[in-house]
């Protein structure tokens, strides 16, 4: 019996494992995992509530993978969105949608993805090595601090550099140098932004939430990217779906100039003009409450503007200044990774290994928060197992 091991039990590393052994059952599929746990990252995203993927169409999940978009056409004819519903639905374990077609387990705890994928792969006598950490690979031998394995088949999963804590710490970067691969530039992405701004210093805002804003990142002056979405202020900056997502935007500014200017619109869907109208017959108390924004916002905006028409310029139109994000330790994923061209998009196939596959974070591809990045680990982890023989 030939011999796939997958290394990273993550939840590319997981479906990789399932996949392989649905599709060939004769293979002797180990999955190796340097925690003591299953899916110890997949435990912490939605808020604990795991937002597995996103109700969308194959479309909308390219144009929200804002890095390498496009790599996934061919994977998502294969397997998509739909298929990930289908699949834990039928593991008894039963999904909802919510706003912003974020999809989650109807229990609202993401450990029951995780026993469902754990179940599945008991069903399958796939097994399981924890606390295994890889220290190097050739193109037919792991080495690991429980010794040296021999492999007829490798996938790596082992995520990227996000969240280091859970063991997603850039090693599998290193692991696919050492088989000749290359690997892009790697930076923080879908990470809360920084700002030295007195309405940032002060806390005058801290702790307020926003929901559908706009975010326009501005480039020598001129706007450059727009997000909507959600939006919160902290004791450092912003963060929220609408902060995350602009990241990205806002790094690729920040190698030409610092620091980066935005401005964000708390009423994208009112325009200026009609709050100068509602202007002539209301107080700026009563427009505020109309429009529910807080009205902390309110007084703060009344201490910096003394006229009223400057105060609704600003709700259209509020700047603020960021110097950095927050780096790797609060990002949600990894800018950059395993250079595409050397990945088969049709099979997530190395290039330069036939027997040798990718899957997940360790890709140079990655989306917006929202289900779409779990939705390219599920993809690219569906298609690598399929295809590795």
């Amino acid at each position: 019996m030939k011999t796939l091991y997958i290394i990273g039990a993550g939840p590319a590393g997981m479906m990789a494992a399932i996949s392989a052994k649905e599709h060939h059952s004769n293979l002797d599929v180990i999955l190796v995992e340097r925690n003591n746990v299953l899916g110890k990252k997949l435990k912490l995203t939605g808020g604990g509530r795991c937002n597995v993927t996103a109700d969308v169409t194959n479309e909308e999940v390219i144009k929200n993978t804002v890095k390498n978009g496009k790599f996934l056409y061919s994977a998502l004819m294969q397997y998509n969105t739909k298929d990930i519903c289908s699949f834990f639905e039928q593991l008894d374990c039963p999904l909802k949608v919510e706003e912003h077609n974020r999809v989650f387990p109807q229990s609202d705890d993401a450990n029951d993805i995780i026993f469902a994928l754990k179940r599945k792969m008991k069903e399958l006598n796939i097994k399981i090595e924890y606390n295994t950490t890889v220290e190097e690979v050739t193109d037919k031998t792991i080495i690991t601090n429980r010794g040296i394995y021999t492999y007829d088949y490798l996938i790596l999963a082992t995520g990227g550099c996000s969240y280091a804590m859970t063991g997603s710490d850039g090693t599998g970067y290193e692991l696919s140098k050492q088989l000749g691969h290359s690997v892009t530039n790697l930076q923080p992405a879908e990470v809360p932004l920084v700002s030295n701004d007195q309405v940032i210093q002060s806390k005058e805002l801290q702790g307020l939430s926003f929901s559908n804003v706009r975010v326009t990142v501005l480039q020598k002056g001129k706007a450059k990217y727009k997000v909507d979405h959600d939006l919160i202020f902290t004791h450092f900056g912003i963060s929220g779906p609408a902060a995350l997502q602009a990241s990205y935007y806002v790094q690729k500014v920040l190698v030409k100039e610092t620091p980066v200017m935005i401005n964000i619109d708390f009423l994208p869907s009112v325009s200026l003009e009609m709050l100068q109208e509602e202007l002539k017959t209301k107080t700026i108390e009563e427009i505020f409450s109309a429009c529910e924004l807080p009205k902390r916002l309110c007084e703060y905006l009344k201490t910096q503007y003394d006229k009223n028409a400057d105060i609704l310029t600003s709700i259209k139109k509020f700047p603020l200044t960021i110097y950095t994000t927050r780096g790797f330790t609060n990002a949600f994923v990894t800018d950059g990774g395993i250079n595409i061209k050397e990945v088969d998009p049709k099979t997530m196939k190395s290039k330069l290994h036939n027997n040798i596959a990718f899957c997940g974070e360790m890709l140079d591809v990655h989306g917006h928060t929202g289900g779409y990045n779990i939705t390219i680990a599920f993809v690219s982890g569906y298609l690598a197992g399929k295809y590795m023989r």
